[in-house]
């Protein structure tokens, strides 16, 4: 797969950049719902690579079949439960349930979780440029002529499945295909959650796709705007309960005018509008994301204005602090205590 791109740039070193990336990446994976399996141009394949490493596929037909025993229902929580989708070329979808019964809607694919080939080195600085034209959305056509043209390799894919009445997004893992529990399940209260108007899920989608948002600040934009507004904790069980992870992700997001930030309630709220807006699409597009957190740090920024407001007033009386005070209570406390034969701690 990766010696797919012309000029190859996949030398011993680039193998070894892969092997660690896909060692990283197979921790991370959540649960699986089911087994599936592919079929591409109506040809079952073993892999998907298998496909994908063969020019002469087009990907004018691509069919995902849930394989395996029927799964328990509570593990397609967020999820439409399917037995098998078949994708046309311009992405238009026949959603087959288990009774038999199929519905029309269209799909369009995700880029998630993958491998760039490093670049060789051409000259003492300057490398070969690995990029490529990256359309907001791929269909299967263009998403297979993407990859044979960068020679990157995907583990997982996400299949965004837009419904009359709303999208669903199915996240497929490619390494060992398997189609993946949705990021909310058993970490987020169903009743949180909004359905939207499957045109918003694909503006969420036309943003995420472009690649310029780092993983988790694209995850907490999509659980954020499937709901009436999150906080920071709200969404920290999505990021191993580290809130830090959470605000700094969603901090990048207010920084693109994708959502907007109540400090008051602490609560972020999706710009729903403007995300179905052009020029904001634009904007979001220019503006820079914020610093991303530093993991290691665990004070987070609410956490420090409550240590600064904390110090500003007199824990036994209320009253504020003058910049003179030396101590943690103000004057008078202070004085009280000393004749109480009480001797107060430094600040």
């Amino acid at each position: 797969m990766a010696r797919l791109a012309d000029p190859v740039q996949h030398d011993r070193a680039s193998e070894l950049a892969l092997l660690r990336s896909l060692e990283e990446y197979i921790p991370r994976r959540r649960g699986s719902v089911s087994p599936v399996s592919f079929s591409v141009d109506g040809v079952a394949d073993s892999t998907v690579y298998s496909a994908l490493a063969d020019p002469a596929r087009k990907f004018e037909t691509l069919e995902l079949l849930r394989a395996g025993p029927t799964p328990d229902p509570v593990r397609w929580e967020f999820l439409r439960p399917f037995e098998r989708l078949t994708i046309a070329a311009d992405g238009a979808t026949e959603v087959w349930a288990s009774d038999g019964s199929s519905s029309r809607a269209m799909t369009r694919l995700l880029l998630r979780e993958h491998y760039v080939p490093i670049p060789r080195p051409v000259g003492p600085r300057r490398p070969v440029s690995r990029s490529a034209p990256r359309p907001e959305l791929f269909t299967g056509p263009t998403f297979a002529r993407y990859i044979r043209s960068t020679g990157i390799v995907p583990f997982a894919v996400a299949l965004a499945v837009y419904y009359p009445d709303e999208r669903v997004r199915y996240e497929v893992d490619l390494v060992d295909q398997q189609l993946l529990l949705d990021l909310r399940m058993n970490r987020f209260l169903t009743s949180r959650r909004v359905p939207r108007a499957a045109r918003v899920g694909y503006a969420v989608d036309a943003v995420v796709a472009r690649g310029e948002l780092s993983l988790p600040s694209a995850r907490a934009l999509e659980v954020v705007v499937e709901s009436n507004g999150l906080s920071a904790l709200d969404l920290a069980p999505l990021f191993g309960g580290v809130r830090e992870l959470a605000s700094s992700a969603l901090d990048s997001l207010v920084a693109r005018r994708l959502v907007s930030f109540d400090r008051r309630t602490q609560v972020y709220r999706p710009r729903v509008e403007a995300l179905g807006s052009p020029a904001d699409r634009t904007r979001a597009r220019a503006v820079p994301s914020a610093p991303r957190a530093n993991p290691r740090l665990r004070s987070s920024v609410m956490e420090l204005l409550a240590a600064a407001e904390s110090r500003a007033t007199c824990p036994l009386c209320g009253e504020p602090m003058t910049p003179a005070s030396k101590g943690i209570l103000c004057a008078k406390c202070q004085e009280l205590v000393g004749s109480a034969g009480v001797q107060s701690p430094p600040a």
